[in-house]
């Protein structure tokens, strides 16, 4: 006779730790993070709401600017293989 079966408990567990929540816990902790750290940056910036704002936008029209000029560069870099491919052939 097992120990299950002498205290009265007739399914034997397998012992693995059932799974909670899965993905809806994950997504819930992701966000409250999210909101705790976008709080204490607020809390910690050394500036303005206005200064912050600015200072992204430049961030982010850098960050577009060389992303076109990469794109220019792939692009013309291509073009030379291309016609070089073709003198070739």
């Amino acid at each position: 006779m097992s120990d299950y079966e002498r205290y009265g408990d007739t399914q034997q567990r397998s012992g693995t730790v059932p799974e909670r929540g899965g993905a809806g816990n994950a997504v819930k902790f992701l966000l409250i993070g999210a909101g705790i750290g976008a709080a204490v940056a607020l809390l910690f910036t050394p500036m303005s709401g206005r200064e912050c704002r600015e200072t992204i936008r430049k961030g982010y029209r850098n960050a577009l600017d060389s992303i076109s000029e990469q794109t220019r560069n792939l692009r013309e870099r291509g073009s030379n293989l291309l016609r070089f491919g073709r003198k070739k052939a």
